[in-house]
């Protein structure tokens, strides 16, 4: 039979390592989710990131916008962001990546990112170069259409023919055309309309140079004036419309190129984010398994438990039984066996140690009436001695002084045997006396015990 301490240990051992276990998976559990709802985070919003450099450049591209400062700052985020998804973070608790199939999504993605961020530094380095005669050409497209408009206003003045004035009117057409046909290009990225701004500039360029060869009109002074200052304009402007056909072409192939590859490199990270999602559930819901687990484990804990708690409360029961015995005194056999409890528990051995305690004072006991026994059978055998040396004086004849020789030998026999006697009665009343003082000793000490034990019996 197993000790009850023992027992008990083991029963504390088990239900603070099950306890511990759990805790230590909730804690676990919480870290997990706290660290995979970061990456997952960080991995969605590289998602967001790439589509607002495609609109950063898109807006920079409609709007002729030199500012660069969000395009920058989105750049610098994402590569933040996917390095530490690459390559984890100390000071953030994240680890690096030791999944396969995650480090080489990640690879991936890292070149498509480089590749896309090429482009965009080329529309950068192109926008800049740009940025300067888009807004000369926006900025004084009107003026061109007024200068235009004086031309067609001179001919009018001067009544000349409606063929003329048609080409002069057409002029203005043509200014409002191209800013038309570039900007819709720019905004749609339809090559008829890129078509259409060239067609425009060209025409423009060759009737505003025939007018100004024209020596009719250098002969009519309002006229020849309008038409030399909107030469003189159209030779500043037309500079600028030169560059922006020149660049603005490679700039939409390179929107087209960026919006591409945003495409592919969005799918890439929406891929890894549904991967990430993926291992966080499968990580949680083998967490939750093992938490279940544990909680089976401490249900035949508990099961357990209850089986050794009851086994412990009928070894006390029969403990507590056993020391009534001393109390009320009543055995119906020795004493020191009824009380006794086989096993190896604790309260075993007490009962034990008290029936070889109790045994001990038997032995006692009947030391004592030994001792008494022995002493009236000295004083019986004495008395024969006696009686049978005074006999033989009677028959024998002998002188008074031998005679009163032998009668006080006899007599000191007697002194001795009777002191003998004395003594041995005094040893059994002395051990009596001893055996009666264990025993009551004994009492004491069954009462405490019993009334201890039913006070803890009735604190659990």
């Amino acid at each position: 039979m197993t000790k009850i301490v023992t027992r008990l240990i083991v029963i504390g051992v088990l239900t603070t390592l099950c306890t511990a276990i759990m805790v230590f998976s909730v804690i676990l559990i919480n870290k997990r989710s706290l660290q995979d709802a970061y990456i997952i985070n960080i991995a969605g919003k590289e998602r967001m990131l790439t589509q607002k450099i495609t609109k950063e450049t898109l807006i920079i591209n409609t709007q002729n916008i030199k500012d660069y400062t969000e395009l920058d700052a989105s750049i610098q985020e994402f590569e933040d962001n996917l390095s530490l998804l690459r390559f984890g973070d100390i000071k953030r608790n994240i680890s690096t990546q030791n999944r396969e199939i995650i480090t080489t999504k990640l690879n991936l993605i890292s070149a498509k990112w480089e590749e896309f961020k090429t482009l965009v530094k080329s529309f950068k380095n192109t926008t800049s170069v740009l940025y300067e005669d888009r807004s000369f050409f926006y900025e004084n497209n009107l003026k061109m259409l007024d200068l235009s408009d004086r031309i067609v206003k001179a001919m009018v003045n001067q009544n000349m023919s409606a063929k003329l004035i048609d080409d002069a009117g057409r002029q203005r057409m043509l200014t409002q055309n191209m800013a038309y046909a570039l900007m819709y290009y720019i905004n749609n990225w339809d090559d008829s309309a890129y078509k259409g701004f060239k067609e425009s500039y060209n025409l423009y360029n060759a009737i505003i140079n025939d007018f100004y060869r024209n020596q009719t009109y250098k002969k009519i002074p309002q006229l020849s004036s309008a038409i030399n200052e909107a030469y003189a304009f159209w030779l500043l402007y037309s500079p600028h419309i030169d560059n922006i056909l020149k660049t603005q072409e490679n700039i939409i192939q390179n929107m087209r190129k960026i919006t591409q590859q945003n495409t592919e490199l969005l799918n890439e990270i929406d891929w890894l984010v549904g991967l990430y999602s993926d291992l966080s559930i499968h990580s949680r819901t083998y967490l939750e398994k093992f938490q279940y687990v544990a909680a089976f484990i401490m249900f035949l804990l508990a099961i357990y438990s209850l089986y050794h708690l009851l086994s412990i409360r009928k070894n006390i029961n029969a403990f507590l039984h056993k020391t009534e015995l001393l109390v009320s005194k009543k055995p119906q056999s020795s004493l020191a066996k009824e009380i006794q409890i086989k096993g190896t528990s604790e309260l075993s051995i007490a009962s034990q140690n008290i029936s070889h305690f109790l045994q001990q004072i038997e032995l006692t006991q009947e030391t004592s009436n030994q001792a008494i026994q022995l002493s009236e059978t000295i004083s019986e055998e004495v008395n024969n001695i006696r009686d049978a040396i005074y006999e033989k004086l009677q028959q024998i004849q002998i002188n008074d002084k031998k005679r009163q020789e032998i009668e006080n030998a006899i007599h000191l026999g007697e002194d001795m045997a009777i002191q003998s006697g004395e003594q041995l009665l005094s040893a059994s009343k002395l051990l009596k006396k001893l055996h009666k003082i264990l025993q009551d000793i004994e009492n004491i000490y069954t009462k405490e015990h019993i009334t201890t034990h039913t006070q803890d019996s009735h604190s659990s």
